[in-house]
């Protein structure tokens, strides 16, 4: 069978009209029947959040079974880098990476227990499809509130989930790249953040907090870099797939 064939395939026996499948990955109608021989790394990725218990493997080479067992998700990663990110090899030369997931209810737990290694079997893990290996720690965050909801392009959402990497503190003091990552997590004693970072005062420790939402209530404000505990700067949106 070729790729089309084994969508097809795919959906017949899951029950899935084509059209349903088609607006879950974000395609026009038609989409599926257009498919030549291969799909982009970002439309693998969009059927990987959509149906996760699709055997990419399966889908790209008709090779093994088509629904993913537990044992082939908990199989062995291609790398586990030195901060416990797990990449594991896909058919189209791509990455499926997984990292520690930070839902929304586990905030406060984050804030009192983020050095405990511990923590993160209590939160589970969330996969992103990347082109290439990353080095440094990585963490995924579910987004809370509207703050940085402009219903535009560059908005994150209630219920988001975004890949962010940690910019060790050791390198605060060098600047923060916030014309290249605008957007980031910020953890502080009490609370996490979503914010756009829009200015920096290395001098005296400080940053300039933006949120996107121009509702009066979101004004922008400032904090002290001893008030914070890690920041990260996201790389990777995921609107909510759950």
């Amino acid at each position: 069978m070729e790729l089309k064939d084994r969508i097809k395939y795919f959906l017949k026996e899951s029950g899935i009209s084509q059209r349903k499948f088609e607006i879950a990955i974000g395609k026009s109608n038609g989409y599926v029947n257009n498919i030549v021989k291969t799909i982009s790394v970002d439309v693998l990725n969009s059927i990987s959040k959509a149906y996760p218990e699709l055997n990419a493997d399966w889908l790209m080479t008709g090779e093994g079974k088509m629904l993913r067992s537990e044992q082939e998700e908990g199989g062995t990663p291609y790398l586990v880098t030195k901060s416990g990110t797990k990449y594991y090899e896909l058919p189209n030369g791509s990455y499926k990476m997984v990292v520690p997931f930070i839902p929304v209810n586990a905030y406060a737990g984050y804030v009192d227990e983020y050095r405990d290694a511990e923590f993160y079997n209590k939160t589970g893990e969330r996969e992103f499809n990347v082109k290439e290996i990353h080095h440094g720690r990585y963490l995924s965050f579910e987004i809370k509130g509207d703050s940085m909801d402009d219903d535009s392009k560059r908005s994150i959402s209630d219920r988001d989930i975004v890949l962010a990497r940690e910019l060790g503190r050791e390198h605060w003091k060098d600047g923060l790249h916030i014309k290249e990552y605008p957007a980031w997590i910020i953890v502080l004693k009490n609370t996490i953040l979503c914010k756009h970072i829009i200015k920096q005062d290395l001098d005296n420790g400080t940053i300039t907090c933006h949120s996107l939402n121009p509702s009066p209530e979101y004004c922008d404000f400032e904090l002290k870099f001893d008030d914070i505990l890690q920041l990260f700067n996201i790389i990777k949106k995921e609107s909510d797939y759950f």
